[in-house]
C-alpha cells in the first residue's frame, strides 16, 4: 500500500488524464509499418471508461475515435528497462466494440475477431477481421477485462466451458475495484417529495442539476423487482413517492453474457432466476439508453423475457401486478459511467455523490442498501454492491483452436510488457480515478462476488465521518 501511494504522489494530478487531459502521443510512431505490438482490448463494457483512460495515459490522444469507447491508439514506448535507447517499441492498441465481460473471455478463449474496431487508417468502424500483425497473423481478442472471475462465464459462454483456463489463471489480475448503481428514469425526481431530493451547494451543470435522492433499492427489494417482478409499484420502494396514482417501475437488465449480470446474479439475486418481465439488453449503453427513455417490456415485447439456455429474448410478459401506467424504469450500471458531485465540502469525500456521467442522459443513481454511492463508502464497506475487476491477456501460443495461432504475448517478451503495462496503468489510474477503488485502498473485502463483505485491513480513522 506504501507503495502504490508513493507512486500515486509522485504522479501527480498528471495520472489522472481523461479527455481533459489528453495530449499528443509523446514519442510517435512513424506510420502503421513501424508497429511491435498490437493490443486488442474487447470485453467488459463497465470500464471502458477506465481502459481508454489508461489508455491515454501511456499513448496520448487517440489515433482515431469512432466512439466514445471505441478508439484506436499508437505511439512509441520505452519497454525493455534501458532508458538510454529511448522508445524503443511502436504500440498500436484497440479498444474494440466491446459487448460484455462473458463475450470477452470467450472471444479471447477462442481467438476470435468477429467485432468491430476503430480503423486506425481512419475508415471508421471496421471489423478486426482481416487486420494483421507485423508478422501477417491475424488480429483477435488478445486482452480483456472480466467484472466477475471467468469461471463465473462458464455457465454461459458457448458449449459451457472455457477451453484454456491455465491461460486466465496465468494471466488474471484483479486490476481495481468496480462498483455499480442502481439507476432510474429522472422521472422520478417528479413523483418524489421534496425531502427525498436535495439540490447540493454545489453543482457540475449549470443550476441545480445535481439533485442527490433518498430513494433507496435494498437487496430483499432487488429480488422482488427484477426476479419475481412482483414489486413493480415504485410506491412499494418508497413512502415518499407520491400515492395518489400507480407508478409501474419498468425493468431493465443486462443479458446473461454481460459480467455486470452475472455480478448482478451473484449480488442482488444471489439463487433467484431472473424474471421474465424484464427486459434484457447487450450493454451498458444500452442499458442507458433504454433507462433515459422509460423503455419496459410494455414497449419492448422482443426484449421482454429471456431464454436462459440460449439467451434469446422474447416470449416474457409484465407481471400480472404491474399496472403498466406512469412507468418509470430502473437499472444498473457500472459506476465508471457516472461522474462524481461534490457536496460543498472538498475536503471530505464521504458525502460526494455520483450523478450521470453526461448531463444529456436522463437518469439519477440511488442508494443500495441504504447507502448513496462515493468511492470513500466503498473502500469502508458501507457501499456493498462492487467487486473486483479481472483483466486477463493471452501469453499462449498454443493452436488447437481451429489450428488458429493468432497473436500472443509471450512471456517474459517486450511484447508481454506492453500488455502488463496497459493493464498495470488501469490500476495506478484507480488511485485517482473517482469512480473506482485501487484494492490496497480497501479496507474490507468479499470471499466470492456477492458474499457479504468483511474487514480486511486494521481500522483507519479515514472511515471517520465528520
Amino acid at each position: 500500500m506504501k507503495k502504490l501511494a508513493a507512486s500515486v504522489l509522485l504522479l501527480g494530478a498528471a495520472a489522472w488524464t481523461g479527455s481533459a487531459r489528453a495530449a499528443a502521443c509523446a514519442n510517435p510512431c512513424t506510420g502503421p509499418s513501424d508497429v511491435d505490438v498490437h493490443i486488442v482490448y474487447f470485453g467488459a463494457t463497465a470500464v471502458n471508461n477506465t481502459i481508454n483512460d489508461a489508455a491515454v495515459s501511456l499513448y496520448g490522444d487517440p489515433l482515431t475515435t469512432c466512439t466514445s469507447a471505441v478508439k484506436t491508439y499508437r505511439c512509441r514506448r520505452d519497454l525493455d528497462g534501458n532508458t538510454g535507447n529511448g522508445a524503443e517499441t511502436c504500440v498500436q492498441a484497440y479498444v474494440a466494440e466491446n459487448k460484455g465481460s462473458c463475450e470477452g473471455v470467450q472471444a479471447m478463449d477462442r481467438k476470435e475477431s468477429a467485432f468491430n474496431v476503430c480503423d486506425p487508417g481512419g475508415a471508421g468502424l471496421r471489423s478486426l477481421g482481416g487486420l494483421l500483425d507485423e508478422a501477417g497473423h491475424q488480429l483477435y481478442a488478445n486482452f480483456t477485462g472480466a467484472d466477475v472471475p471467468y469461471g463465473l462465464c462458464e455457465p454461459v459462454v458457448l458449449n459451457s466451458v472455457v477451453l484454456r483456463p491455465d491461460v486466465f489463471d496465468a494471466t488474471e489480475d484483479q486490476a481495481f475495484i468496480i462498483p455499480f448503481s442502481f439507476i432510474a428514469n429522472r422521472g422520478i425526481e417528479g413523483v418524489l417529495n421534496a425531502r427525498a431530493k436535495t439540490t447540493p451547494p454545489t453543482c457540475i451543470y449549470p443550476g441545480t442539476d445535481c439533485l442527490k435522492l433518498d430513494v433507496n433499492i435494498t437487496d430483499t427489494s432487488g429480488k422482488a423487482i427484477f426476479g419475481n417482478n412482483n414489486s413493480c409499484d415504485w410506491r412499494f420502494i418508497s413512502k415518499d413517492v407520491d400515492g395518489t396514482v400507480s407508478r409501474t417501475i419498468g425493468t431493465v437488465m443486462r443479458q446473461r453474457l454481460s459480467g455486470t449480470r452475472r455480478n448482478f446474479n451473484a449480488t442482488i439475486l444471489q439463487n433467484l432466476a431472473p424474471g421474465q418481465g424484464n427486459i434484457y439488453v447487450a450493454g451498458t449503453g444500452d442499458m442507458v439508453t433504454k433507462v433515459n427513455v422509460n423503455d419496459w417490456c410494455g414497449t419492448q415485447p422482443t426484449l421482454c423475457g429471456e431464454n436462459q439456455a440460449t439467451g434469446t429474448t422474447g416470449g416474457g410478459a409484465p407481471s400480472a401486478s404491474c399496472s403498466g401506467t406512469n412507468v418509470i424504469s430502473l437499472g444498473y450500471i457500472g459506476t465508471d459511467r457516472l461522474i462524481i458531485n461534490d457536496n460543498g465540502s472538498p475536503a471530505d469525500p464521504h458525502d460526494d455523490f455520483g450523478i450521470r456521467l453526461n448531463q444529456t442522459d436522463n437518469y439519477d443513481p440511488v442508494k443500495y442498501n441504504g447507502t448513496m454511492f462515493n468511492k470513500a463508502a466503498v473502500r469502508c464497506g458501507r457501499y456493498e454492491y462492487w467487486n473486483p475487476e479481472q483483466l486477463y491477456y493471452d501469453n499462449d501460443a498454443q493452436v488447437r483452436i481451429n489450428g488458429f495461432t493468432g497473436y500472443f504475448f509471450p512471456p517474459n517478451s517486450i511484447k508481454e510488457k506492453a500488455v502488463q503495462e496497459w493493464r498495470d496503468r488501469t490500476t495506478l489510474n484507480a488511485a485517482v480515478d473517482p469512480t473506482i477503488v485501487p484494492l490496497a485502498d480497501m479496507f474490507f473485502s468479499r470471499a466470492r462476488p456477492g458474499a457479504p463483505p468483511f474487514p480486511s485491513a486494521a481500522y483507519n480513522t479515514f472511515c471517520l465521518e465528520p
